[in-house]
């Protein structure tokens, strides 16, 4: 894979990053040859088009940061739930010694 593809995928595949940070790597690509100036084109306005922009005060960062934490907070606790009921299924049935169940 060349670096054009390896950046044209992460920029679409949904992670977050902020324009800013992909316009540097465009840059440092562009500026070593290892893309045309047409593909730092295209790759530009993805990073306009799925990017987001880095808030400028360390308050809003914080904020940004602990609202991200939470929403990771509550996947892994859907998870843990979903792991839970899962194990619950497919735990093996007791019996007692007369044939029926515990």
């Amino acid at each position: 894979m060349t670096s054009y593809e390896v950046l044209k995928n992460r920029l679409t595949n949904g992670r977050p990053f902020t324009v800013e940070a992909a316009v540097a790597r465009i840059t440092a690509l562009a500026d070593a040859l290892e893309i045309t100036q047409d593909q730092a084109n295209e790759l530009t306005a993805l990073a306009q088009q799925y990017g987001s922009a880095a808030p400028q005060d360390t308050e809003a960062r914080l904020q940004q940061l602990e609202a991200a934490s939470l929403e990771h907070d509550a996947a892994l606790i859907e998870l843990a739930g979903q792991v839970a009921q899962l194990l619950t299924l497919a735990a093996p049935q007791t019996t007692t010694e007369a044939g029926g169940e515990a």
